[in-house]
């Protein structure tokens, strides 16, 4: 049994070498599709790849991020080293698992359960932070240190999506959707992930400058599975600045246990789940060949060259 990940990254030089370490402590395959990045992140990657061969530099392209067509590239091309019974995920360079996903299907799962959910907790930047950076008490030398002690306040999120999965030679992910069809049986617990989108004041910016770019383009807005909840307003970083007072807001103390969440959102109602479990132990195959598979030659979609332009001026370093 082997961890693939799926890993598109962009612009993420800051925090891409510590996700790379994360990954390698259990990850046995890592794909990196870089989409354009105009910092150092792909040089990074390949220093990552020449000194361990789990990581798989795929290729580096001017293309729109796509929960649809990018992520079911990724898949379509790492399946080619997957067998029954390995497990593959979906991976960002902000997050970084707190339990191990080798160590949560030994521990968490039933046998029965194939998919799982994750269970974000956002760690924010706050108001007194970004007072500190602009008086200088944090720079971007600070960077080298791990981003766990550097960003210690979360709030849990109820949103969830779906993570990690069960392979079977028999699934597809067409262009069209987000995920497999029919991928597995949801597990009841979630994932646990600390995600780390917002890390200092200069990285934040250049995020929001990128999602405003990116989500101009209305075609590619579509892409996103839930674009209003991506960073594209208007580009301005500050209001994804948490306040001190947020009530929402939790501390952390790097290597203590995260509080847990009992969020259930992400289950079928329980009648649904009884006749799910009967269909993902007995149909399943019979119900993948009734699916469109990947389209071949199906490719994400090239950034138009004047959002390229934009973003080489914007965000070059």
């Amino acid at each position: 049994m082997k961890f693939h990940t799926l890993l598109p990254v962009r612009d993420e030089a800051d925090i891409i070498g510590q996700c790379l370490q994360h990954l390698l402590s259990w990850a046995d395959h890592i794909y990196v599709f870089d989409t354009g990045s105009v910092d150092n992140t792909w040089e990074i990657v390949h220093e990552f790849a020449r000194q361990d061969k789990r990581v798989i530099p795929l290729k580096k392209d001017p293309v729109y991020f796509s929960e649809t067509r990018l992520r079911g590239y990724l898949f379509h091309v790492a399946r080619q080293q997957m067998q029954d019974g390995d497990w593959f995920l979906r991976v960002d360079a902000d997050e970084f698992h707190h339990v191990p996903p080798p160590e949560f299907v030994q521990t968490h799962l039933q046998k029965h359960e194939t998919i799982v959910y994750h269970q974000y907790y956002d760690f924010r930047l706050t108001a007194s932070e970004v007072v500190s950076w602009e008086a200088g008490r944090e720079t971007i030398g600070d960077r080298m240190k791990p981003i766990e002690e550097r960003r210690r306040w979360f709030t849990p999120s109820i949103y969830s999506e779906p993570r990690l999965c069960r392979y079977r030679e028999t699934m597809k992910w067409p262009p069209t959707v987000s995920f497999p069809f029919n991928a597995g049986f949801v597990a009841r617990e979630r994932l646990p992930i600390r995600h780390y989108p917002h890390r200092d004041p200069i990285q934040l910016d250049r995020r929001c400058r990128l999602r405003a770019i990116m989500m101009a383009n209305l075609e590619n807005r579509q892409n996103w599975t839930h674009p209003e909840q991506h960073h594209w307003f208007q580009g301005e970083w500050r209001q994804f600045v948490a306040p001190d007072n947020l009530p929402e807001l939790q501390y952390w103390q790097p290597g203590a246990s995260l509080p847990a969440f009992q969020f259930t959102n992400h289950l079928a109602p329980l009648s649904k789940r009884v006749v799910q479990q009967l269909v993902h132990t007995l149909f399943l195959p019979v119900l993948d060949k009734l699916r469109p598979g990947w389209t071949e030659g199906c490719y994400p979609q090239w950034i138009q060259p004047e959002a390229l332009e934009q973003l080489q001026h914007s965000l070059k370093v």
